[in-house]
């Protein structure tokens, strides 16, 4: 039975130890953080015990709890900063879903479906690292439910962030890039991803997008490969994005008129700006009052 209250988790809760591998040195550094976090953790535990809604999310998903005593979104943020954004990022998604008469994500996802044949994309909760956002686009192969790439991205006042972009880190990682380009009519995923979260901020009714810069990102540890790496100074500069505070990234789609476009290239171009088009009509069809 879930608790009526939510209290800060327990170190075993977030490292148990699994079989012969001991997780002591990261719950040493659990404790000492929290220690050390001891007002935010006060704040965040009188915050969450005011949204009933959230307590059985946390009391859940302990991880989800972390962010306060270490980082979250931007290793720039100071204690405050970052108590402050996390308590708005659980909250500023499900009241937009709670208006439109939707379940929170916790309970139901959203599938906008196949947006390119045998891959459907996801909007639901993270299952990796909640310091890099709450939220996540996944863009999964259909017949397995795999999970082939993701897009983390929270709130900071009121624009969106892009916090994460990983890719696939399996055997032949390289090969799935290229299928999947070719099936995104020459359009990278990585990139295909930053398109899809556009068109969510727009369906959302936000202004504007923003992405972290390199430096300022929270390295995730769902995918540390040679197989592929992500630089995302190099993705959103390539995506039309002026640097600032953080990468500013433009909303509309970056299409080319017919006539500059090589004539053997404008059916696959064709084929991309209708692709995306669809994926932005889903979205807002979604999220329509």
């Amino acid at each position: 039975m879930t608790s009526k209250l939510y209290q800060w988790p327990s170190p075993f809760a977030i490292y148990p130890d699994r079989g012969n591998k001991s997780y002591r040195a990261k719950r040493f550094r659990f404790q000492l953080r929290s220690f050390l976090h001891k007002r935010s953790i006060k704040g965040f535990e009188h915050f969450a015990n005011q949204h009933p809604q959230l307590i059985e999310l946390l009391n859940a998903r302990p991880n989800y709890s972390y962010p306060v005593a270490h980082r979250f979104l931007d290793k720039r943020f100071n204690a405050k900063q970052r108590l402050d954004l996390i308590c708005d990022n659980l909250l500023f998604l499900p009241e937009v879903l709670t208006r439109l008469g939707l379940p929170p994500l916790w309970e139901k996802e959203i599938n906008f479906g196949e947006i390119i044949p045998d891959f459907e994309l996801c909007l639901c909760v993270t299952n990796y690292q909640p310091m890099e956002g709450y939220w996540t686009l996944e863009l999964r192969y259909k017949q397995t439910n795999e999970l082939i790439y993701l897009l983390t991205f929270g709130k900071i006042k009121q624009s969106l962030l892009i916090a994460v972009i990983q890719g696939p880190n399996i055997e032949g990682s390289k090969e799935l890039v290229k299928l999947l380009t070719k099936k995104c009519h020459g359009l990278r995923p990585a990139y295909l991803m930053v398109e899809a979260m556009k068109a969510l901020t727009q369906a959302l009714g936000y202004k504007q997008l923003l992405g972290i810069p390199q430096k300022y990102q929270n390295k995730s540890r769902f995918v540390q490969s040679s197989r592929y790496v992500v630089n995302y100074d190099t993705i959103f500069s390539e995506c039309a994005g002026v640097l600032g505070e953080y990468w500013q990234l433009p909303l509309h789609f970056e299409s080319k008129k017919l006539e500059d476009i090589p004539s053997n290239k404008r059916s696959m171009y064709k084929k991309r700006y209708f692709m995306l088009e669809q994926l932005s009509k889903t979205m807002h069809e979604k999220f329509k009052k």
